[in-house]
């Protein structure tokens, strides 16, 4: 039976917690809409009402003409929590230094924030959930992948901007507001092939291609993409290596819409501090999330198939 440590404790491990999430934030939640819900194991997250033509009044005193709109609905069903838990030893005297900058508080910020990337992730490459009841399942569309040979004359390509612009083109053939945020996860390799197609130094590539190049030597935006960076091959993701490469063994990178991936938290944190008889009174340290994510409608998102290495 576990014995608590002081309350003074646990409230400074579970702040100094959370400032460490605010400060080092995931790498994808502030790229996605993000809510709070925990109502049920199954959340509606958004209504989708379809779009309809004009009816033109064609005729004096005539009959009025209805629309016959669909009415559906997209749905996130709970996922498990991931969580950090560990044993720090008594000889460890944890105590009440809990410090911002302590290693546990840095190690169960990092684990919490890979927890959230990989649930958006999964929830990227995963079916839409919807209907009335949230019933139907919709797989990714097979419509919404860039061929891995774009931009060459034969034969699998890697990351180049031809596969930027058709990514764009897509979103535009969906109908979608291409003056909204969107955004493409990109590794390093991906940004190695930018930079050996395009001078990053000239003046085309800042003006035509709208380019911009941090001081790490990231292309960041083009074409009116974000960039944000995340090596989909890290095996600290959990189950997102196999779900970022195709059968083939290309890498299947994301885009989408800000307003096309939503994340629901059931529960952004939970902390516990313990100490432990049966360990000789070691402190026993748990941070968990609980949240899941989806894609909103398939025409806001997409798939870059390209070549590795």
């Amino acid at each position: 039976m576990s014995q608590a440590v002081s309350a003074a404790m646990q409230v400074k491990f579970q702040n100094n917690v959370e400032m460490a999430l605010q400060q080092t934030t995931s790498v994808l939640e502030g790229c996605v809409d993000t809510q709070d819900d925990a109502g049920a194991d199954k959340v509606k997250v958004k209504d989708i009402v379809g779009n309809a033509l004009p009816q033109e009044a064609s005729e004096r005193h005539g009959d009025t003409k209805y629309n016959n709109r669909n009415y559906d609905g997209v749905w996130i069903p709970k996922a498990n929590e991931l969580y950090d838990a560990d044993l720090i030893d008594n000889a460890d005297q944890l105590g009440t230094a809990i410090s911002l900058q302590g290693t546990v508080v840095s190690s169960c910020s990092a684990t919490i924030n890979r927890a959230k990337d990989r649930r958006i992730l999964e929830g990227f490459y995963g079916a839409i959930i919807s209907g009335k009841d949230g019933t139907v399942t919709t797989p990714f569309p097979a419509g919404n992948i860039i061929p891995v040979g774009t931009g060459g004359a034969s034969g699998a390509q890697k990351f180049n901007v031809a596969k930027v612009r058709a990514a764009t083109k897509m979103l535009g053939q969906n109908y979608v507001d291409l003056m909204a945020e969107r955004y493409m996860v990109l590794t390093a390799d991906d940004n190695d092939s930018l930079l050996q197609e395009i001078s990053v130094t000239s003046s085309d590539f800042k003006e035509s291609y709208k380019g911009q190049v941090d001081e790490a030597g990231r292309v960041v935006r083009l074409l009116g993409w974000n960039f944000v960076y995340l090596e989909l091959d890290n095996p600290m993701l959990g189950t997102i290596p196999g779900l970022a490469t195709d059968g083939s063994g290309y890498r299947k990178t994301p885009f989408w819409l800000k307003t096309g991936l939503r994340m629901n938290y059931w529960q952004r944190l939970r902390t516990m501090l313990d100490r432990l008889p049966g360990k000789l009174g070691s402190i026993q340290y748990f941070a968990g999330m609980t949240g899941a994510a989806t894609r909103t409608q398939p025409g806001m998102s997409g798939i870059i198939l390209s070549a590795k290495g």
